[in-house]
């Protein structure tokens, strides 16, 4: 493994994930005539919080079994199965990944990957096993971007395994994927623009509504309900969006408008805690709420409409009101755009005023 760290304890050593700061520790163990080989042997954030020593005692356990004669290579080969589960289970503890990806994931490989592939050896599974799913699932109608999950998910996995020495290639690279135009192309009518704005303020349930202005003013669905009552600042009139539940994993801040505000005095504000809870399951809302996005898309005659296209509709809406790129990437929270640093302190600015535009246009007349 490269960029390993040495301990002063013998033949362990370490590799630390920048973000986290979760540390990997792995043992080297050199026996002449034997075995020459590395193995992980723990990791900082596991239950019993390996630290260097711990993982110089489990060194010598495996050194021992060496000499007895036992074998310590079973888990050099795992089965897809077991590499998946240990490879999400350390994602999610050391919140590697969106809980929301994680979901994904996991019910892709509950319903998409065939038995006989999760008892795979990692070592025996060739690219022709993973272009047999693709294929099934093509036949199968499945939509071409969900099609791609099979890379998003696996190649990572199977080039940990390449970094772990277990396996020689990612047998992902390379699979033959349909073709699709990621780029979605979305806009509405004004009449139709305005409609929307109307029913999403006569939204009787005051969380909803909430939940719905914040769509209307570019975050993404997993951004407003992750949200929590610490994010908001309502002296300095702003809110923010976690790195860990922000798409460009950083900390973004917005404005919070004043018709926001106004909307928040109907809410039973807390000091803490998320802010859009299901009254049902005392447990933040997974999804926004179907019924009544079903029919505000029946009332207005937007069926084909999806919560994700409110960005679609907010980026095209403001780039044909000739609404300078750099300011709605800010609003946006985009951050594949070249802007001088003479923009730098401008962010909140900038996505407050590419906000109020959209909303300007849309209300006007409505």
């Amino acid at each position: 493994m490269s960029d390993l760290i040495k301990t002063k304890f013998a033949g362990i050593y370490y590799k630390e994930e920048p973000k986290t700061k979760v540390k990997t520790y792995i043992a080297r163990i050199n026996i002449r005539g034997l075995i020459n080989t590395e193995q992980i042997v723990g990791y900082s954030n596991d239950t019993i919080r390996t630290n260097p020593s711990i993982a110089f005692q489990k060194r010598n356990e495996l050194i021992q079994k060496i000499k007895a004669g036992d074998s310590i290579r079973a888990e050099d080969n795992p089965t897809l199965d077991s590499y998946f589960n240990e490879y999400m289970d350390f994602k999610e503890s050391g919140n590697l990944l969106s809980a929301k990806k994680i979901t994904v994931y996991k019910s892709f490989y509950r319903n998409h990957i065939p038995q006989h592939l999760k008892s795979k050896k990692l070592k025996q599974i060739t690219k022709d096993d993973f272009q047999k799913v693709i294929n099934i699932m093509v036949k199968n109608g499945s939509k071409p971007s969900f099609i791609e999950t099979v890379k998003t998910c696996f190649s990572p996995i199977f080039n940990d395994a390449i970094e772990k020495s277990i396996i020689a290639k990612n047998v992902i690279k390379g699979l033959k994927f349909p073709d699709y135009d990621p780029n979605k192309y979305f806009n509405l009518p004004d009449n139709k623009v305005k409609a929307l704005f109307e029913a999403i303020m006569n939204i009787a349930n005051n969380k909803y509504r909430v939940m719905f202005m914040f769509l209307l003013r570019g975050r993404r669905a997993g951004e407003v309900l992750s949200m929590q009552w610490s994010d908001l600042n309502f002296e300095n009139k702003t809110y923010n969006i976690r790195d860990s539940q922000s798409k460009v994993r950083k900390n973004l801040t917005f404005s919070l408008d004043d018709e926001l505000l106004a909307h928040f005095e109907y809410l039973d504000k807390k000091e803490s805690g998320f802010i859009f809870i299901n009254p049902k399951t005392d447990r933040p809302y997974f999804t926004f709420p179907v019924r009544v996005w079903n029919r505000i898309r029946k009332d207005v005659g937007i069926e084909e409409m999806t919560i994700h296209d409110f960005r679609h509709l907010l980026g095209f809406t403001l780039v044909n009101n000739n609404v300078p790129l750099e300011h709605i990437s800010k609003a946006l929270g985009h951050s594949k755009i070249t802007t001088t640093q003479r923009y730098s302190n401008q962010k909140e600015l900038m996505a407050k005023q590419a906000v109020d535009v959209f909303l300007g246009i849309i209300q006007k007349n409505s």
